[in-house]
């Protein structure tokens, strides 16, 4: 490690304890979100080069070769009382190449969030731009255990899809993870590296092919890096690209699960999508005819389905791939004017619109499926506008990146948005790109500048639907859960966190059970950075309908027919929705998350403010009857009034110390079965009158 790394470790480390010494007792994240904001005054600096948390080779040189005789300059800019923005814009006086790095230093909680733009300023092309590390940091870890990485597994349709893992970063360790295929979440783009006194979560934001390191090197530091693997450019004069963004919270102590809330609180205040001011939920949704009918679905099984859930609660009514002329996937690639060459007149006669009428009938909101970025051979795009498609007439990926194209897809998806009274948009992805994009790199000094205009591309017209219809909501789906990052978190929620629970098409019970521990899993991971997912669950009894709940459900299963156990199933929806405020509290996994039958999955939310929570418990197949646990943020010295829900209806209600219910027994008869533990604290050291 260099004087870089050593200059940053002196710096925290002072700065940790200045902050110790005057902080808090309890949670309050007071010392975090001043370290974080004195973080990137350093970084994002008018002074010494050494402190920038990004890098690049520029020419053949590494950027900390040359960077600190470029100009400077610094703005500061109050964007609202939660954050300002801090823009470090960097010049070469030779060719005029300008790096702004604009940074947002968030005021009322922990974390630091920018992106890198390159821009040539300059009348010829520049030097080659290769090796662009989005953050580039060295970190001098404090004494005591080697460091640990704090991953998650990410979405590759495997069984163990977002299953944390820990790793010992010892000293010489180097690992390398990132995107696969050009999918962005393969591996997880949320990482969590603790050192001793404390850590740093990353977050990255590029929906393309990243790739991420995370070295130790002996003796005396962690290097963090992140970027766009095939980046190797000039820039043409007036031309721009950007970097991956990044969101970094640096954090002090030894819990590393009390730093993932800091990150919730963070990514629930100023991240994830928001409407009239509150961050938006997944919803409790049915998918019709999704599992059942698929490509032969049409306007009246359709409507039979949404006739069958009436009156149980549901929130929104989802219609999934299997719509389009010539079905799902050969007809992707029919998105044209009029919006009917997408219809198939045999199936839906009358388009789509009689569905979103019935669906805000029944007081439920209309949820449609789309693929914008496939085109099959044979559809309109590919035969009518080749030039459009990476692939040609042969059909492949729609290109984002060609300006036209994207403007005539934004305008379909605007029209087919308001015809059919749209509520929520599902666009998936269902293609490896990196061919394609490869191809479109046919000079062979702009290489990776295929994916940069395309990932542009694509989240502009995300952001452009979103400017047209302020409360459009949109589904995040990329072959289940491979597109989930930082960028598309702020702009969508993904209601398919991972395809791998597709197999209950075959409707065995024990492969419903099988979704339900692995709904159980990709909880217990991905909540610990991103606050709402969810994925399709069948089953209307408390284990299977809470172990798909997550503060919305992708509800899969038929209700249509005879005997189905409706009044159950209204009972599941109306007990989630009157948990869901638990799901914007702090979130702790209380056992290590795996998918053995002989195991218990127990998780917690928590709300400090109301000092109330919820425990939510499942004893699966194989396990024992009895379990303890340890809930996190309890008074011991509170009282307590708590409630087990062993099915839709509450206990009655008992008062506990709070140092019972920190040392909790659960116990569950029903084999698999669930207990939802609610609790509430109602006063503190107090006299004990038992």
């Amino acid at each position: 490690m260099g004087k870089n790394a050593v200059r940053l470790g002196v710096s925290m480390g002072l700065l940790a304890a200045v902050i110790f010494s005057a902080a808090p007792l309890g949670f309050a994240a007071d010392r975090e979100i001043v370290a974080n904001r004195r973080r990137a005054e350093e970084m994002f600096s008018a002074a010494a080069s050494s402190t920038l948390p990004f890098s690049f080779v520029y020419g053949g040189r590494p950027s900390a070769s040359f960077v600190g005789s470029w100009t400077r300059r610094i703005e500061d800019r109050a964007v609202d009382a939660g954050k300002r923005l801090r823009t470090l814009t960097i010049t070469d006086p030779e060719t005029r190449l300008e790096i702004r790095a604009v940074c947002t230093i968030y005021l009322d909680s922990a974390g630091l969030d920018w992106t890198i733009t390159l821009t040539n300023k300059g009348t010829a092309d520049t030097p080659v731009i290769e090796q662009l590390q989005a953050v580039d940091v060295s970190i001098v870890p404090g004494s005591g255990a080697a460091p640990i990485w704090h991953g998650l597994k990410g979405s590759r349709c495997a069984d163990d899809d977002w299953q944390p893992f820990e790793r010992a970063l010892v000293p010489g360790a180097k690992h390398e993870f990132g995107a696969e295929n050009g999918r962005s979440s393969a591996d997880s783009p949320f990482f969590n590296v603790q050192y001793g006194g404390g850590g740093v979560i990353t977050a990255v934001g590029w929906s393309g092919q990243w790739r991420g390191l995370i070295e130790a090197s002996a003796p005396d530091g962690l290097r963090i890096a992140v970027h766009q693997q095939y980046l190797n450019t000039v820039l043409r004069p007036g031309e721009s690209l950007r970097s991956p963004r990044i969101l970094q919270l640096y954090w002090f102590g030894d819990d590393p699960d009390r730093a993932c809330n800091l990150f919730r609180r963070t990514m629930l205040a100023h991240i994830v999508p928001r409407i009239d001011g509150r961050p938006i939920t997944p919803p409790i949704a049915h998918l019709s005819t999704a599992f059942y009918e698929l490509n032969d679905s049409t306007e009246a099984n359709v409507l039979a389905h949404l006739n069958s859930v009436k009156g149980l609660g549901f929130e929104v009514f989802w219609l999934d791939a299997y719509w389009t002329k010539k079905g799902f996937p050969e007809g992707m690639g029919s998105y044209g004017f009029p919006i009917t060459m997408a219809e198939p007149a045999d199936r839906f006669p009358r388009g789509l619109k009689p569905i979103g009428d019935a669906a805000h009938a029944a007081g439920m909101k209309f949820l449609v499926w789309f693929e914008p970025e496939r085109v099959a051979a044979g559809t309109y795009l590919a035969e009518s506008h080749p030039d459009w498609v990476v692939g040609g007439a042969k059909g492949g990926l729609f290109n984002l990146g060609n300006d036209e194209a994207r403007a005539h897809m934004t305008a379909y998806l605007k029209a087919v948005i308001a015809a059919y009274g749209m509520d929520w948009l599902r666009i998936d992805y269902n293609l490896d790109p990196i061919p394609y994009w490869k191809a479109l790199d046919t000079d062979p000094n702009r290489g990776g500048m295929g994916e940069m205009r395309y990932i542009e591309g694509l989240y502009r017209m995300w952001d452009d639907l979103r400017a047209a219809f302020p409360r459009l909501l949109i589904d995040d789906c990329a072959s289940g859960g491979r597109r989930i990052d930082l960028e598309t978190m702020s702009r969508a929620l993904p209601l398919w966190r991972s395809d791998n629970t597709c197999n209950m098409t075959d409707l065995k019970a024990a492969t419903v059970r099988e979704a339900a521990t692995k709904n159980q899993l990709m909880s217990a991971g991905l909540n610990r950075y991103v606050p709402f997912s969810t994925c399709g669950q069948m089953g209307s009894d408390p284990y299977l309908f809470r172990s798909g709940f997550n503060g919305g459900i992708s509800f899969a299963e038929d209700t249509r027919p005879a005997g189905y156990p409706r009044g159950e199933l209204a009972k599941g929806i109306a007990e989630d929705k009157r948990l869901r405020p638990y799901w914007f509290g702090d979130f702790y996994p209380l056992l290590p998350v795996t998918l053995k039958t002989t195991d218990w999955s127990v998780t917690q939310y928590h709300r400090p403010a109301e000092g109330d929570g919820i425990i939510l418990a499942f004893r699966r197949d194989k396990a024992e009857s009895d379990l303890a646990v340890m809930p996190r943020e309890i008074d011991p010295d509170g009282r307590y009034a708590v409630t087990w829900s062993y099915g839709y209806e509450a206990s009655e209600r008992r008062i506990l110390r709070g140092s019972e219910l920190a040392a909790l027994r659960l116990h569950i008869d029903s084999l698999p079965g669930s207990v939802v533990v609610e609790y509430k604290k109602q006063w503190s050291r107090l006299p004990d009158f038992s």
